[in-house]
């Protein structure tokens, strides 16, 4: 990552090389669903307190589990760690182009979130 304070923590389906060859296998695939154009960034953010424990692994871990959860699967992703401020956080971006060329949803995507984070029933 050209960033000092950001680090791949995982990827899947892209050319990892740079930045630029990132965002060109992102671009390569959007292209099976020409209506769609953007990739989906979802920021997880976590305390203070809990800075120590969360290790590389164990971002990468929670940011899976996150993925699974919203059922973000069988496409392009990139799990990003960045060290910018107080709070441990990671980025997700991923994209809605699936590896079929079929579209994922992001419609009603913080009441899922809400959902799957609290064990509630989706609406």
């Amino acid at each position: 990552m050209e960033a000092k304070d950001a680090k791949l923590l995982a990827a899947e389906g892209v050319l990892e090389t740079d930045v630029k060859s990132i965002i060109n296998s992102f671009y390569m695939q959007s292209l099976l669903n020409p209506k769609l154009s953007k990739c989906v960034h979802i920021p997880l953010s976590f305390s203070p307190d809990d800075k120590e424990r969360l290790t590389d692994h164990f971002m990468e871990r929670l940011a899976k589990e996150y993925m699974k959860a919203m059922q973000i699967k069988n496409t392009q992703y990139i799990i990003v760690r960045h060290n910018n401020t107080d709070h441990s956080h990671c980025h997700i971006v991923f994209n809605r182009v699936d590896n079929d060329g079929k579209t994922f949803s992001d419609r009603n995507e913080d009441t899922i979130t809400t959902s799957n984070l609290w064990g509630t029933e989706k609406p």
